[in-house]
């Protein structure tokens, strides 16, 4: 029993202690507080003890209260005996002790820290010890190199204020390597998940503790990763090249969506993961848009080897019919290149296992679009000598599409639409040239131009099929133009 009373006043014994150290000698605001409260109760014990062994010098005498004010008079008293040179003389040499050990330790944290102007370090040691003229650090661009090269906080660490600006994230480390992310995440209020973003509206300037050290920043905005050419074989063994792909990743956003409120939503594991999971090649970790470029590039080579040139030319949509189509088909720009839908090939590559292995690196997918895929030789072959079955499925294929679009109603409509528009013109021609260019006068030109719609008529006639409405009505024509030219006879009636 005595045992147990005894170690439960020696844990109690230890966790005030730890307490009243934590209070003298910790790194946070608190701590700073407490020190400067002491420093300046200590000051002033100091002050008043000096007073009373030395008698309270300096007062003035009794005589001035009646020259002086009467509220005025207490105050000039005490002014004259606190800083009555005998006082002075025995407490500045304390305050110059104090501002000493300050500037000496200012010197060396420049010396230790390499830094150009010791007044970066005495900032640091006036706010770290007494909590007076924090430095205020804006994170605005992910390099950090770029930041501000004289603030305290990017060159020694803590204590500070960190502002994060709308669309980066910071990541700090304490002296034992514990990281924090800035701006800090609060448990989501619409299920989006824990650790999920507060609104960049919300955000006030985090505090930094001592020796809290920026470690990485972390762009949240669209990542654009850009490939000129990938190689692979498909599964059937026909060499093709995507040529031009472009690949759009962001930060993980835990499953919430983008708002005005919340406008790059993340997950504070995915910052995490995408400080300190960067991979190691050739003595040097990868930059995320290094990472980012080998993910695409091997996630593209595993989709064209997972599938044959066929199923590959079957994503390609029907052509439908615009103006100008039916000559894009004809004038292809090579002939050994073909496009797949954005949507089609995003689609494919929103898969578990990618998105499982994306997320385990802090990113997820946004998009993917390739130029032009391009099919190539098989490696080694001649050219001119060999036959290519990559470019020989590509022929096949548009020769399939030409038909297709000759076949389509469309088309068809186009074409008889075209047509009429130039017949018209033909038509039309014919009679302005027969009024110029006639044998008769010209008061007698309009029976050779009635003779020309004749045989017009007849000719079309003849490409109209039978028994239709149109070939009645332009029976019907043809035969009135006949009554009009055909020749009268004086003298006869009309029964003759």
């Amino acid at each position: 029993m005595f045992e147990r009373e005894g170690s439960q006043e020696g844990t109690l014994f230890r966790s005030s202690l730890q307490t009243v150290l934590r209070l003298l000698l910790g790194r946070d605001l608190t701590a700073a507080l407490v020190r400067f409260v002491l420093a300046g109760i200590t000051l002033a014990a100091l002050w008043l003890i000096l007073i009373v062994i030395f008698g309270y010098p300096g007062q003035i005498p009794y005589d001035w209260l009646q020259t002086l004010p009467p509220l005025l008079f207490p105050f000039v008293n005490i002014a004259s005996t606190f800083f009555n040179p005998q006082i002075l003389l025995h407490l500045l040499p304390v305050l110059l002790g104090v501002l000493a050990g300050i500037v000496f330790g200012a010197l060396y944290l420049a010396d230790l820290f390499e830094l150009e102007s010791p007044g970066i370090a005495f900032r640091y040691l006036l706010g770290s010890l007494f909590g007076l003229s924090y430095p205020r650090l804006r994170i605005d661009r992910q390099n950090v190199q770029q930041l501000e090269a004289n603030n305290p906080i990017t060159r020694i660490g803590g204590p500070g204020y960190v502002q994060v600006n709308l669309g980066f994230a910071a990541i700090f480390e304490t002296e034992s390597g514990i990281p924090h992310v800035f701006p800090q995440a609060a448990p989501a209020k619409n299920g989006a998940g824990e650790g999920s973003q507060v609104p960049s509206a919300q955000r006030p300037a985090a505090f930094i503790e001592g020796f809290e050290r920026l470690r990485e920043v972390v762009d949240l905005r669209d990542r654009i990763v850009r490939l000129e050419q990938t190689f692979a074989e498909t599964r059937d063994g026909v060499p093709l090249s995507a040529q031009d792909v472009q690949m759009v990743f962001r930060v993980y956003g835990g499953g919430q969506e983008r708002s005005l409120a919340n406008a790059y939503p993340f997950h504070e594991e995915s910052i995490r993961r995408l400080v300190y999971t960067q991979p190691i090649l050739e003595q040097r970790a990868l930059t995320p848009d290094d990472l980012l470029a080998r993910i695409a590039e091997r996630e593209l080579r595993t989709f064209i080897r997972k599938h044959s040139l066929e199923s590959l030319l079957a994503l390609q949509p029907y052509r439908r019919l615009e103006p100008g189509a039916e000559q894009d088909v004809e004038n292809e720009t090579e002939p050994g290149q073909f496009q797949i839908p954005r949507r089609s090939l995003t689609e494919h590559f929103h898969t578990e296992a990618l998105t499982r292995r994306l997320r385990y690196l802090g990113l997820e997918l946004d998009w993917i679009g390739v130029g032009i895929w391009q099919v190539g030789l098989v490696p080694g072959a001649d050219p001119r000598g060999e036959i290519d079955p990559g470019r020989t499925l590509i022929a096949a294929w548009r020769d399939y599409q030409r038909l297709r679009l000759y076949r389509s109603p469309a088309y068809l409509e186009r074409q008889r639409r075209s047509r009429y528009r130039e017949l018209s013109g033909e038509i039309l021609q014919g009679w302005v040239s027969t009024w110029e260019r006639g044998e008769l006068p010209e008061n007698y030109r309009c029976y050779e131009i009635l003779a020309l719609m004749e045989r017009q008529l007849e000719q079309l006639l003849a490409s109209l099929p039978e028994d239709t409405r149109d070939q009645v009505l332009v029976e019907k024509v043809a035969a009135h133009l006949q009554r009009l030219n055909r020749p009268q006879v004086l003298g006869r009636g009309e029964s003759e």
